[in-house]
């Protein structure tokens, strides 16, 4: 048997390959964004905790209108997931702040103000098979602590239609929708009021423009799939699963004077019919 210092480090270099080619199959940046959205995840997950890895891809729960398992963070963390590869901590379950019940999902941004690069996302994921694509995504998110230290932060979530090729989980998308690769739509919450970058398989819908709001909990809706008819031209079908981000991120940061933080909280998750949405205040 390799000893336990090697072996540490050939799993560390996985995981690092895993983050690597997940990144590089969702996030095209390229040209305008003619017809055509970008980060995500895949790892088994321990029953009530968020864990590393490869999201499993869930069949919604039997006999229920929201496609989400576990969408209030009651039961824990799974089968929510983070891919994590040493670049950002996964998310937690937490009982800070809960728009229902006792838990919410908090994502912990914290980069100092020294640090540049191209983007860091922090985020949590579920993957999802319907049998037919929803109506609806919509939820809750709450911000605390936020402190802007590049001009592109920002929250969002993000739906991804995958299919495989290849070997690689999320290389296409719809069958019915045009391009060989997968397809996106990102949608900004808050913080930002222009597209952040070019991205070649993504199109960009803001719910929201303005930097977000601190120590209260904002309703979020959108029909997604009326979203994809008009944009991509087809409400889709034909892919294998939905993978669905939550994120607090930033792009193209610069070294300077301000640190990058927040804590971004999630909860009370949906998506399926619209006229199902438990959450319509």
């Amino acid at each position: 048997m390799l000893p336990k210092t090697v072996r540490l480090g050939l799993l560390a270099t996985a995981a690092l390959a895993l983050f690597t080619l997940a990144v590089a199959c969702d996030e095209e940046e390229a040209g305008e964004p003619t017809a055509t959205p970008a980060v995500t995840p895949t790892v088994v997950i321990t029953p009530g905790t968020p864990s590393p890895g490869v999201c499993i891809p869930q069949v919604p729960p039997e006999g229920q209108a929201n496609m989400f398992h576990n969408p209030g963070f009651e039961l824990g963390g799974d089968p929510w997931c983070s891919l994590h590869a040493g670049a950002v901590p996964p998310f937690e379950v937490s009982q800070d702040y809960a728009h229902s019940g006792e838990s919410s999902a908090l994502l912990q941004m914290r980069v100092p103000a020294e640090e540049e690069g191209h983007a860091k996302v922090f985020y949590l994921v579920q993957e999802v098979m319907p049998e037919e694509f929803p109506d609806v995504m919509s939820g809750y998110y709450r911000v605390e602590n936020w402190t802007k230290g590049t001009p592109k932060q920002y929250l969002q979530f993000v739906v991804i239609l995958c299919r495989e090729q290849d070997g690689r989980e999320c290389a296409l998308g719809a069958t019915n929708l045009p391009g060989e690769h997968n397809h996106q739509i990102r949608y900004p919450l808050a913080g930002i009021s222009e597209e952040p970058f070019a991205i070649s398989n993504a199109f960009f819908v803001f719910l929201g423009r303005d930097e977000p709001k601190q120590g209260e909990w904002v309703y979020f809706e959108r029909n997604i799939s009326q979203d994809f008819e008009e944009l991509w031209g087809a409400v889709p079908e034909g892919f294998d699963k939905m993978r669905i981000l939550f994120e607090v991120r930033y792009d193209e940061k610069q070294a300077g004077t301000t640190p990058a933080e927040a804590d971004v909280y999630y909860d009370d998750l949906y998506m399926g019919p619209a006229s199902e949405n438990p959450n319509k205040p």
